[in-house]
């Protein structure tokens, strides 16, 4: 099944086109490695995709449907997206999957604090980090918390920009095997990692070439 398809899309900033007449189709169950050097449409492409900002020209369909404003909520509740914006807030770790729960979207599919327990063993985090406040984290903790929430939301498609950035090599690669291991997940990771490790049936987009 197509989940993303874009034919043709242009985007500029100032006088600067970022993409140009870009063709770009998803499948379900894809896993797709985004690289490419800073400023060179990467994130532009996920806005796109998740409808913060539009093409100059060209079109985008989810699910076969063109992405309208009506269309783009469906995006937004499909897909979970981790930003490579450290910032994740204020106010305590716990509070954080509080607010993520209590979203209208979120509350009927949010995990259990029993699977809050399990992705926190896995990504050798202390329970006790659940009472420390977000701004005292550091930028790998801070990571870890942020690809935590996406999971919580028990979603299938996952958008990752940067995601192992801010971790050391070890959990750089047991993130990467997660991630790109499950069959039924389509993930679409940007990444500078240009050594990282490929994995069977992973398609590499590079933009810029």
């Amino acid at each position: 099944m197509t989940l993303f398809e874009c034919t043709g899309i242009s985007k500029q900033f100032s006088t600067q086109f970022v993409l140009n007449n870009f063709d770009f189709s998803v499948a379900a169950g894809d896993k797709w490695d985004i690289r490419g050097a800073s400023g060179i449409g990467k994130t532009t492409l996920f806005k796109l995709l998740l409808g913060f900002i539009q093409p100059e020209s060209g079109s985008i369909h989810y699910k076969g449907k063109a992405l309208t404003s009506k269309q783009v909520w469906q995006v937004r509740k499909d897909v979970a997206y981790v930003s490579q914006d450290a910032h994740i807030g204020h106010g305590l770790v716990n509070e954080l999957f509080i607010e993520t729960a209590g979203y209208k979207n979120n509350h009927s599919r949010y995990q259990t604090r029993e699977q809050l327990a399990m992705h926190l063993d896995f990504f050798e985090l202390n329970p006790g980090i659940l009472n420390k406040p977000l701004e005292q984290l550091s930028g790998g903790e801070k990571q870890r918390i942020a690809l935590i929430n996406a999971l919580m939301l028990n979603r299938t498609i996952f958008f990752l920009d940067e995601m192992t950035s801010a971790l050391d090599g070890r959990m750089k690669i047991r993130t990467r095997d997660l991630f790109f291991t499950q069959n039924d997940w389509t993930v679409l990771s940007i990444s500078h990692d240009l050594h990282s490790t490929t994995y069977p049936n992973t398609q590499t987009l590079t933009l810029g070439k």
